[in-house]
């Protein structure tokens, strides 16, 4: 293996760069109003059953944060209309109707996530429905990991010991910030000291699976506070945490505030105090026990995110019910579109509601969409991708993978290839080198629903490659100036 060459402050390996919360590929889905027959005839149900996780979609929050673009529906804590039993009624017959296939009947569950919207904001006899339907109808593994994704304003004393003794083993909390001049700016639904009072309840019960999301670059956000933030969350003892750069979305209500100039608008994410941010978190979580796993992911040893490992490291099957969430088995994505009354009156007339689909993935696809989740974990094992898929990466693969290690951003190895510190730096670019050549300039994407986190991989894919990675003869460009404006 070979060091690469180190690169010029002057230049750098792309002319833009890509910052993407969350990956989904392929990213162009169709819109339909497709069922159970749909299902049956494109896809084999009665093969033989499958490792697969399991998503379950709770498509309710109680407030909306000022920057959220994603689906979401407004839940009152009196909630006079019962729509909270009403959903999670449809949800379990879903859950029974998915297991009546052999394809999941009769496979194995080897990670359960329950998330949303917001998945703590149910009541815990629904939460047991939720739990007792899935253990009912499908075999779960022993060893499965089962997040349950909220916020800490939830949490109850009597939620929290529900959970303790449930087979919830694992939760996961919008933290954002534990400061609560930053919470107000970007209107957190809970109070700093929730966070704080909701972990140690947990740990003073035994129950130490607890994994933060934290967000840098907000409205006011400066490198004391972020510091104070990442050095609590040591104090608290917390395993696990993921950080995300936070964005500002269009037609939004931050947005709005911003532009009245009621709210500062947040750094430019090339600038020297954002990219300090990031470095920062690394070298601080580093001297503090955690380890960068995959990427902006942060563990210490045992308690890495195993629904990302099955999902993505291992590539197996994903069945998502519920509104606003998708699916990937057997070449295709499958979407359930965000209306929650369509959805329950689908499921009541005993059919399935599949409101998107991508086209069946050729070989070549589905080998892009590995190498583009298992790169997460910076790097792929030739010996994995051979068993997986009956051909070498390099044979796949070649030109695109000796670009990269020319620009630096890969090692190749006798058994493996890697992301190296600069490809890390710039991982999303380098994810984008696998994309399709069809699925580049795809407007029309643009015009179709699109739920959850797909909409910002269908806008990556809108522009064309060279926005993104220039022309392919080129190695090195300008370096990026911040736009300070």
């Amino acid at each position: 293996m070979t060091s690469p060459t180190p690169l010029s402050p002057e230049l750098a390996p792309y002319p833009a760069k890509s910052y993407l919360p969350f990956i989904l590929y392929p990213p162009g889905m169709k819109h339909v109003q497709a069922g159970k027959s749909w299902l049956e005839e494109h896809i084999d149900m009665e093969q033989p059953g499958v490792d697969f996780v399991l998503y379950i979609g709770i498509p309710f929050c109680r407030t909306r944060c000022k920057s959220c673009p994603y689906f979401i529906s407004l839940l009152s804590e009196s909630d006079p209309r019962g729509r909270e039993d009403a959903y999670v009624d449809a949800l379990v017959k879903d859950i029974q109707h998915w297991s009546t296939y052999r394809k999941f009947g009769e496979g194995t569950v080897k990670n359960i996530y329950i998330g949303g919207g917001t998945g703590s904001i149910l009541k815990t006899s629904n939460l047991q429905r939720i739990i007792d339907a899935i253990y009912t109808s499908f075999r779960v593994a022993d060893e499965a990991e089962f997040t349950l994704e909220g916020n800490a304003r939830d949490y109850t004393q009597e939620k929290i010991d529900f959970i303790v003794n449930s087979k919830i083993n694992r939760i996961s909390l919008g933290v954002q910030s534990f400061q609560p001049e930053i919470l107000s700016i970007v209107g957190s639904p809970h109070a700093a000291d929730d966070s704080d009072r909701v972990i140690r309840e947990f740990q003073e019960r035994g129950f130490n699976n607890i994994q933060l999301d934290l967000m840098y670059n907000m409205p006011g956000h400066t490198m004391e506070i972020w510091k104070r933030d990442l050095q609590h969350l040591n104090e608290l003892g917390v395993p696990h945490f993921t950080i995300y750069l936070y964005r500002i979305h269009d037609n939004t209500v931050q947005a709005k505030l911003i532009s009245k100039g009621k709210v500062e608008r947040p750094a430019d994410p090339e600038s020297p105090m954002v990219k300090a941010m990031y470095g920062e978190a690394k070298e601080i979580a580093e001297a503090m026990g955690y380890k960068m796993y995959m990427v902006d992911h942060f563990a210490k040893e045992g308690f890495e995110n195993k629904y990302n490992y099955y999902n993505w490291k291992e590539y197996i099957d994903t069945l998502a019910i519920g509104p606003a969430s998708y699916s990937y088995f057997d070449g295709y994505r499958l979407g359930t579109e965000s209306d929650i009354d369509r959805y329950i009156e689908r499921v009541n007339a005993n059919d399935f509601l599949i409101s998107s689909v991508t086209d069946k993935m050729d070989g070549r696809v589905q080998r892009e969409r590995y190498i583009i989740f298992g790169f997460l974990y910076y790097e792929i094992e030739f010996s994995f991708y051979m068993k997986k898929f009956g051909t070498s990466i390099m044979d796949d693969f070649g030109d695109t993978i000796a670009r990269l290690e020319r620009k630096g951003l890969l090692e190749v190895s006798d058994d493996r290839i890697r992301l190296t510190d600069l490809g890390i730096a710039w991982h999303t670019n380098v994810i984008l080198e696998f994309f399709n050549e069809k699925f580049w300039e795809d407007t029309d994407s643009l015009t179709q629903p699109n739920w959850s986190l797909n909409g910002v991989m269908v806008e990556a894919g809108a522009h064309s490659r060279e926005h993104w990675l220039g022309d392919p003869a080129i190695d090195f460009f300008p370096a990026i100036e911040a736009n300070n404006d």
